[in-house]
């Protein structure tokens, strides 16, 4: 079977433009904001003589500029990433957004990086009642490593 050649987050909503396939159709919604995130520290914890898979500890912080309704800010997280031998790597992040105007957001996230190039799987977890449609939300962001200014850079997008 051939799956046809679409950039998802250009057309904005599928995936599959074939509906009579037998594989699933993924639902990309609008587009919620651009993050711009630098590293603060990073240290390998631990490498696997076997595999040669090196295990890395990180931080940093960002900028996300928001599109109405999802609010602007300022975000910090951490966690660990396995680098294995092939360049992909697989990261687990968690961390805390603050809203310009004063909300608390937490967020843990999923991400696989291939070539400078990543895609993330993130969702949010907030008490305030003022952006109470985040709690739960779920995003995928599509971003990709910035060598001139050492960032890595992306775009979010609300999953259906």
């Amino acid at each position: 079977m051939e799956f046809p050649s679409v950039n998802y987050l250009d057309k904005g909503y599928s995936l599959n433009t074939n509906h009579n396939s037998e594989y699933a159709v993924i639902s990309i919604g609008r587009k919620l904001f651009e993050e711009v995130d630098r590293p603060i520290e990073s240290k390998i914890i631990s490498e696997d003589a076997i595999t040669k898979a090196v295990e890395r500890e990180s931080s940093w912080t960002g900028e996300i500029n928001g599109t109405n309704p999802f609010p602007s800010g300022k975000a910090s997280g951490s966690g660990t990433s396995v680098i294995y031998i092939n360049g992909i790597s697989m990261s687990n992040w968690q961390g805390t957004f603050t809203a310009y105007t004063g909300e608390q957001i937490a967020f843990k996230g999923r991400d696989v990086n291939k070539n400078g190039k990543f895609v993330v799987l993130r969702t949010y977890f907030t008490d305030s009642s003022k952006i109470s449609w985040m709690n739960g939300l779920v995003c995928l962001l599509d971003g990709h490593f910035d060598p001139q200014d050492k960032s890595f850079k992306c775009e979010g997008y609300e999953l259906m």
